[in-house]
Formats: C-alpha cells, sequence, structure tokens
C-alpha cells in the first residue's frame, strides 16, 4: 500500500527543552513569553560565550537541537555542535563545560516551567494523532501519485518513522532528521493557521524523509549539509496541499502556497509566487516530480537572489540552508 507508514509516537522532554532555548537564543517567534522569560538569562550567557569566542551563534543551536533529536542518550552533543560552529579542539573542552553548565540551567528552568511535561504531551499530542490515524494513509497515497504521476513505487514510503511532541513554542512547528527515521513536532492544541492544518505538517515531515532515504546520498558520517540539490522542501509543499485539498482538508479554491511556506518556514512571498507559477505549469503538463524541480530550481534563482533571506532556517534538523 503506497501509503501505509507505521509511525511511533512518543514525547521528549529533553527535546523540548533544547527547542525552547534554540527558540529563545536565536530570536525567532515566540508564543509562550513565560517560558521565554525564563530561559532568556542561560540562553543569553551562553550566546555571550560562543560570541566571545567568535563561534556561530545559529549554527550551534541548530546543530545541538539537530544531534539531541538524533540521539537524546549522547553526552556529547554540546562539544559536537561547538565543533561544528567553528570551536577548535584546544579551546573544545573548556568551552564545552562552561556552555554545558548553562545548558543545563536553562533545561531545569524548563522544567521548573513545566513539570509533568511527559504527561502533559502525551494528551496535547492525541488530536494530531487520532485525525493523523483518519487521513494520514490517504494524503501519503495521493503525494505518492503526484510524484511518480501515478505510479509509484512499493517501498516509496519509509516502513516505520519515529514521531516525536514537543511543547509548542511557536504555535507550530517541525523538523525532522532523515538519519534516525524520525520527525519531532509540536503538539498544539488547535492550528494556528486554519488554512495550513498541522495535520499537513506531518505529512510534509514524512514527505522529507521518504525523499531523503530514497534519493539523497547516504555517507557514514552525520554532516550539517545534504547531499541533494533539487528543492524537494519547496516543491513538495503543494504537493502536500493538493492531497490534503482532496481529503477537503484545505478549503478555498487556490492552494495557500505562501501562508505554508511562511507557517513552516521555508521561504517568504518572492519564493511562493515562484512556486505557485510552477506548479500551474506543472499541473497542466505533469512529469515525475525530480524532473519537474530541476525546472523549479532554475526558476527559484532569481527570487534567491532578489529575497531578504529565508524564513527563518531552524525547521529541518539535517538542513542547514537549501
Amino acid at each position: 500500500m503506497s501509503g501505509k507508514v507505521s509511525i511511533r509516537w512518543s514525547s521528549d522532554a529533553a527535546l523540548s527543552a533544547v527547542h525552547a532555548a534554540h527558540v529563545v537564543a536565536t530570536g525567532g517567534f515566540c508564543t509562550d513569553q513565560k517560558t521565554e522569560q525564563a530561559l532568556v538569562e542561560s540562553v543569553t550567557d551562553i550566546n555571550n560565550r560562543l560570541l566571545s569566542a567568535s563561534l556561530d551563534i545559529g549554527t550551534f543551536w541548530l546543530r545541538l537541537l539537530s544531534e539531541t533529536a538524533f540521539d537524546p542518550t549522547n553526552t556529547r552533543t554540546c562539544e559536537i555542535a561547538l565543533l561544528d560552529s567553528g570551536c577548535s579542539k584546544l579551546q573544545l573542552e573548556q568551552t564545552a563545560s562552561v556552555i554545558s553548565n548553562r545548558l543545563s540551567d536553562s533545561r531545569l528552568a524548563f522544567q521548573r516551567r513545566f513539570p509533568k511535561l511527559t504527561e502533559q504531551l502525551a494528551l496535547r499530542g492525541r488530536p494530531i494523532r487520532d485525525l493523523w490515524d483518519t487521513v494520514g494513509p490517504g494524503l501519503l497515497s495521493n503525494i505518492a501519485k503526484q510524484i511518480w504521476v501515478g505510479s509509484p513505487p512499493n517501498d516509496w514510503w519509509p516502513p516505520r518513522v519515529d514521531a516525536v511532541l514537543v511543547q509548542p513554542m511557536r504555535g507550530g512547528d517541525g523538523g525532522f532528521d532523515s538519519a534516525a527515521h524520525k520527525f519531532w513536532i509540536e503538539a498544539v492544541l488547535t492550528d494556528s493557521d486554519p488554512d495550513v492544518p498541522e495535520v499537513l505538517r506531518v505529512a510534509w515531515l514524512v514527505t522529507q524523509l521518504a525523499v531523503e532515504t530514497q534519493t539523497l546520498e547516504r555517507s557514514s558520517e552525520r554532516t550539517s549539509e545534504r547531499s541533494g540539490t533539487l528543492p524537494w522542501s519547496i516543491g513538495s509543499v503543494p504537493l502536500v496541499l493538493s492531497a490534503g485539498k482532496y481529503l477537503d482538508l484545505v478549503k478555498g479554491p487556490e492552494l495557500p502556497i505562501q501562508a505554508a511556506l511562511q507557517h513552516w518556514r521555508l521561504g517568504d512571498a518572492n519564493t511562493a509566487a515562484v512556486v505557485t507559477r510552477w506548479w500551474q505549469a506543472w499541473q497542466k503538463d505533469p512529469t515525475p516530480m525530480p524532473v519537474g524541480l530541476k525546472h523549479l530550481d532554475k526558476l527559484l534563482g532569481p527570487a534567491r537572489d532578489s529575497s531578504p533571506g529565508r524564513v527563518d532556517a531552524g525547521i529541518d534538523l539535517t538542513e542547514f540552508d537549501d
């Protein structure tokens, strides 16, 4: 069955704490002001330490989030993130010791805000889990048919995926790690944008896992860059929305491409205009998606040049830039 994916859901307090710290540290849009205030002191100290050592703040937090999601039990996540952000091995031990202590302070402050977080996340995540059980297989089946113009391979979707629920900080957010066959998503109780239901974010995340598993070269070591060149993350947005419209999850005559790109932090209005034109042309003359994405990649060139920048690159756990 082309849309059959077994998702194992769980809650993760540790990843929630790092996600919250990442949002505060990078100045991202935050819907939880009390948590932001609780973390700001320790997180600011970490950023100041990174600045004094001439390290890349954004890269540090993204890699810390990625490594925590990949293996929550790894005690070297801070060191890995520091090395990736430019820390020399000579500075590593001392810098890691200081920052690890402040990360512990941040985690404790987060735990005081949410002492029963694991149980709360399980309850908060129930609506999206139940909805996914109902519409998920249909969404994935429709997406696969679009990608392969009606003839998807039987093994296109990964048979099993881990889904991790985290405490909401942005009113909707998520990321994925193809090496771990895992995605994480904020356990929001209601859709912050009714035009783009959160269950479609799940479909988009699972699609990214399938794409990376099937089409990208896998190296023996984890890196902070992807080997693929086609704009799957952006190009699959209208596919997911179209599948949602087919199942009556998306209302209105037009697909909310701009709303989805912005809500999922993938692009701005310039990018949305290009993707919309490309999607309209592709619908008139469908080709297998890898072929269609080559055309989209060419069209996105001018949009990238004129764009003020990607809207918050922190959504993809293993993607630090498109």
